[in-house]
């Protein structure tokens, strides 16, 4: 160290410059000792600073995996499109929207066609909002707050409507959000 100036050390293998004491790259975990065999013989061995280490002496880390792979699937746990077949599910994205859209009729014409189970889960998410819709009325009997407490819950229902709606004219079957944890139905 010269005037409080510290000396970096530089990865051979990508370039990132570290404290003079390291041992392997932070980045890419290459060993700088055995990389540069001419840095080894030039550092200076501090022994105030170095305390002994009775266990194994890496010879090289593993390389880290720093890299995203963005083709790695995320898992939602709340999708279910997987289980339906990919046919059922483009001859009835309509029917399946249709529970969303109209309510109680839409409901039963979801589970009147041919047996589908895409448009039966689609119809068993509905009943869930359906549901929520009649307890969330419950509370305007109450003025002012209770009006109040209604719309705002009614407005979110709408939206997780809309959004139901999508998922299921995208021939997908997602769990409707907020309402999904209704124990009225598995699936």
């Amino acid at each position: 160290m010269i005037l409080g100036v510290h000396s970096m050390k530089t990865c051979p293998n990508c370039g990132t410059q570290m404290a003079d004491e390291a041992k392997f790259c932070e980045s890419c975990g290459v060993s700088l000792e055995q990389g540069n065999p001419g840095i080894q013989g030039a550092q200076p061995v501090d022994n105030a600073q170095s305390a002994p280490n009775n266990g194994p002496i890496p010879t090289q880390m593993p390389p880290a995996q720093t890299q995203y792979n963005p083709y790695q699937q995320y898992y939602n746990p709340k999708d279910h499109t997987s289980e339906f077949d990919v046919r059922d599910i483009a001859d009835n994205k309509l029917f399946a929207a249709f529970a969303y859209i109209f309510g109680v009729l839409g409901i039963i014409a979801a589970l009147l066609v041919n047996n589908s189970p895409f448009t039966r889960f689609h119809a068993k998410q509905a009943v869930k909002l359906e549901i929520a819709a009649i307890v969330l009325v419950i509370p305007a009997v109450i003025p002012f707050l209770g009006w109040f407490v209604t719309c705002a819950g009614l407005l979110v229902l709408v939206v997780v409507k809309i959004i139901a709606v999508v998922n299921a004219l995208n021939g997908k079957a997602i769990e409707a959000p907020i309402v999904s944890e209704i124990g009225v139905f598995k699936g």
